[in-house]
């Protein structure tokens, strides 16, 4: 497993090492063990997330904005996003580049701010929302998916809370 972290923004204090253990954490939570079919596999493909690689950048608001209207046509800033590896795979077994999260923590602090809770936190939860979007879980498909990657959000952050990260 290797995960990067490369933070390309000043405004807001944060720790790679944590993000890295956070993400080390969740992976390995998800693995117990056992390989895992990613939602947005062909039919029998499936990875073991505890070989996984994952990929972090921080961005501030600009950044963040451009990618999101180059990739998503939003023209504003966002909080997340991911961009999967997985997608379309067509072999058996997938290699262990999973894909790349992009966080804002400038928008992570003004959420944190919103919600009255500690900016590291609110980055917990991105890096769980945005890790569930590489493996293939879409909350903007339909009300069902919502549902069920919003259960899965809560599963694993309640798991790397009990682990303690």
């Amino acid at each position: 497993m290797e995960i990067a972290v490369r933070n390309s923004q000043r405004s807001i204090k944060v720790n790679p090492p944590e993000i890295k253990r956070i993400l080390a954490a969740a992976l390995m939570y998800l693995s117990r063990g056992r390989r895992i079919r990613g939602i947005n596999l062909s039919a029998g493909a499936s990875f073991d997330p505890s070989d996984a690689n994952v990929s972090v950048l921080l961005v501030g608001d600009n950044r963040m904005r451009a990618l999101n209207l180059a990739y998503r046509g939003i023209d504003k800033t966002t909080d997340v996003l991911s961009f999967s590896q997985l997608e379309g795979i067509v072999v058996e077994q997938v290699s262990t580049d999973i894909g790349d999260i992009v966080i804002n923590p400038v928008q992570a602090a003004r959420q944190a701010a919103d919600r009255g809770i500690d900016v590291g936190l609110e980055m917990r939860h991105l890096l769980v929302h945005g890790l569930l979007h590489l493996i293939g879980y879409d909350h903007e498909k339909d009300r069902y998916n919502a549902m069920k990657m919003r259960k899965k959000e809560k599963e694993l952050l309640n798991a790397l809370e009990k682990m303690g990260r």
